[in-house]
């Protein structure tokens, strides 16, 4: 009795393995898509805000208006005439889940108006899916709803004299009347007090 044992080259043998893995690859791909649309629309970082800021599904444990950020504008992003802008997105904050940027700052010329210097600050914070932290200018109330909290910052030369500036801003963006600038030799520091430290976590 004769037996024949058909022998595979090792090449065809991978070829076969490639093709294999290759399709399942193609079978799998609308669905790993499905799946990763899926977990963006529920646990995209836009999604996960909305329901810490409402509370559904996430309580607030604990919130503190203790975080101080203070930050200094070099001289030569002071704009000195209308239209200078400066873009600088310089992070000056980067603890508790949160980044928070020097976004702009420009010479703002509104209609009717005096000429301002305006600073724009930017917070980035990170949410994490069971519980974490980050800074804000938000203050949650009892009844679930929340607010913001309007700071005013201190402003002071580079001598660490007080400046005696009057302004208007809501804690992100801030409006310095330009002639109050005039004369600066060096930077402006500008002080917060009491951004809130808020903690939560998923119910």
């Amino acid at each position: 009795m004769n037996i024949n044992i058909r022998s595979y080259s090792l090449d065809r043998i991978f070829t076969i393995k490639s093709l294999t893995a290759l399709l399942i690859a193609f079978m799998l791909t609308p669905l790993l898509f499905t799946l990763h649309a899926v977990l963006q629309k529920r646990y995209s970082q836009s999604v996960m805000e909305d329901r810490i800021l409402s509370q559904s599904g996430y309580r607030i444990t604990s919130q503190q208006q203790a975080v101080k950020l203070d930050f200094r504008i070099d001289p030569k992003y002071i704009p000195k005439k209308q239209g200078e802008v400066f873009q600088l997105h310089e992070v000056i904050y980067n603890r508790n889940h949160t980044k928070i940027y020097l976004e702009t700052v420009a010479w703002y010329n509104p209609p009717n108006n005096s000429d301002h210097i305006y600073i724009k600050l930017k917070f980035e914070p990170t949410y994490l899916y069971g519980k974490g932290s980050f800074v804000t200018d938000t203050i949650f109330n009892e009844d679930n709803t929340y607010s913001q909290v309007m700071f005013m910052p201190r402003y002071y030369a580079d001598d660490g004299s007080l400046l005696p500036i009057n302004d208007g801003n809501s804690s992100r963006d801030v409006f310095i009347p330009a002639e109050q600038l005039e004369g600066l030799a060096g930077g402006v520091t500008l002080k917060f007090e009491g951004f809130n430290l808020v903690k939560y976590e998923r119910e």
